[in-house]
């Protein structure tokens, strides 16, 4: 048995894979560089909730600024390495704000941070850690006009038209399509119970692409545009349709004579939001088709089509009453493409020249547990979890500690590959993860968090070994 084997085997206990760590408190919370990236996401997406909520509660008041400093501890396992990395994250951020009467807002919020890696286990950097320097997060202004007729009148309008300029977080239908900041013009405008929402905007070009070749993996140049009309008039349904287009303008460095690089998409999807059947039984539900042109693996003068396929339904009961108890269920699918050679979210070693590309990809976002962390293509994914705050009774310190646990299944939608490039078998069974966290509420200005999620692989990898990710992190506001 080699060593790497007998190091995970020496996280099991009684054949389930689990930490001391969580032992003694019942409850906790790609490439080498992009299992390391797909795992992250959830934390940056948790802290942006946290952020935009920040936000919110700063609409009423005409000027204010503040501060935000965040600690973050990550180990996990890397498979495609074979072994672990460990990470000690810093971040710095300033923002400011201003309102005038709810008419006219403005706000802009600034980023430090520096990446502290073990010796050696950087994967962008092997020569040491990474000072991220300064970056613009968010810097907007909105106008509304509905808000400034209502102000003269006291009532709300009939018609309204908000317009959003500059730097802001965009997310159509569920975000299963596109979850991520843009450099964008967002309108919003309703009549009567119908209300419609236009962006046009592009990608910020040093985040990573959707294309996990290496030649433009750490960069991209997309203009992204697209609408939504939702109906606000059904008391306890809110059903919508979007389109979005992308187009790929992203250039490969180093340039490659062999490989043409355009990953140009088109989405047409359905959905809506509310609560079924009784009023604390909410769900979420989307269906997306996608089209488009990319170039083929080997392809340099002609592009074939794209034609693929994803939807997701989310179904969550809160039962309210002591500790807040709830329970989801979730079922996701992707499609995915027969003949791709290796990699279902790359350009290199992706579709078959000549044929059709069904594998989906797209610029959403979701939780596709903390350690295995696929990409959303190629996948079924099957998803029950559980939480609730056990201490609400002990005190107002503990009224915000909520602690939960969520099960995944995986299962590939087709035979073809997805984005864990080491998934090389020929069985569709991905294997199945466990995930458990605790997040705190401390006080209005501070917040802990604290994950650990373990992936048991399925048939479709040759290594079985066990992967792990924990992540946990401080931040508080100033």
């Amino acid at each position: 048995m080699d060593r790497e084997r007998l190091r995970h085997r020496g996280w099991r206990a009684a054949g389930v894979c689990v930490p001391v760590a969580v032992l003694v408190l019942g409850v906790l919370l790609p490439t080498a560089a992009g299992q390391d990236a797909a795992g992250r996401n959830i934390y940056e997406e948790q802290l942006r909730v946290q952020l935009d909520r920040q936000v919110a509660e700063a609409r009423e008041v005409g000027v204010d600024g503040g501060g935000w400093f965040s600690f973050a501890f990550f180990h996990f396992d890397d498979a495609s390495a074979r072994t672990d990395r460990t990470l000690r994250q810093y971040q710095l951020r300033g923002w400011g704000s201003a309102n005038v009467q709810g008419v006219q807002r403005a706000y802009v919020r600034a980023l430090m941070g520096y990446d502290d890696w073990n010796a050696g286990q950087n994967p962008d950097e092997p020569h040491g850690d990474q000072f991220s320097g300064f970056e613009v997060e968010r810097a907007w202004y909105e106008f509304d006009l509905g808000q400034m007729l209502k102000n003269e009148t006291g009532q709300r309008p009939a018609v309204g038209l908000r317009v959003k300029v500059g730097r802001e977080f965009a997310e159509i239908g569920t975000g299963l399509v596109l979850s991520m900041p843009l450099d964008m013009v967002r309108f919003n405008t309703y009549v009567g119970d119908w209300e419609f929402d236009a962006l046009l905007g592009k990608t910020i070009s040093d985040t990573r692409n959707i294309d996990d070749s290496a030649a433009v993996a750490d960069h991209h140049q997309r203009c992204i545009w697209g609408g939504q009309l939702t109906y606000t008039g059904l008391t306890r349904h809110r059903p919508f349709a979007y389109f979005l287009e992308n187009n790929d303008h992203t250039r490969p460095d180093p340039a490659d004579p062999a490989q043409s690089y355009d990953y140009s998409s088109r989405y047409v999807g359905l959905g809506s939001r509310g609560s079924l059947f009784l009023p604390k039984l909410r769900y979420q539900a989307e269906v997306v088709g996608e089209f488009g042109q990319t170039y083929s693996a080997g392809a340099t003068d002609r592009q074939d089509d794209i034609c693929a396929m994803a939807s997701d339904l989310l179904l969550e009961y809160l039962f309210g009453g002591p500790m807040k108890p709830k329970v989801s269920l979730e079922h996701l699918w992707a499609s995915g493409d027969d003949d791709r050679e290796l990699s279902a979210t790359a350009t290199v070693r992706g579709n078959r020249p000549g044929t059709k590309d069904h594998a989906f990809n797209a610029f959403g976002f979701r939780d596709t547990g903390l350690a295995f962390s696929p990409r959303v293509s190629n996948l079924h994914m099957y998803a029950v979890g559980a939480g609730f705050f056990p201490l609400e009774k002990c005190g107002k310190m503990f009224e915000g500690l909520e602690v939960g646990s969520k099960v995944f299944l995986f299962h590939k939608s087709s035979t073809g590959p997805l984005s864990d490039t080491t998934a090389t078998e020929s069985s569709r069974w991905l294997g199945w993860e466990w995930d458990v966290y605790c997040n705190w509420r401390i006080t209005s200005d501070l917040s802990w968090t604290i994950r650990y999620g373990a992936f048991m692989p399925g048939g479709a990898y040759q290594d079985d070994s066990c992967r792990q990710f924990l992540l946990t992190a401080l931040n508080l506001s100033f």
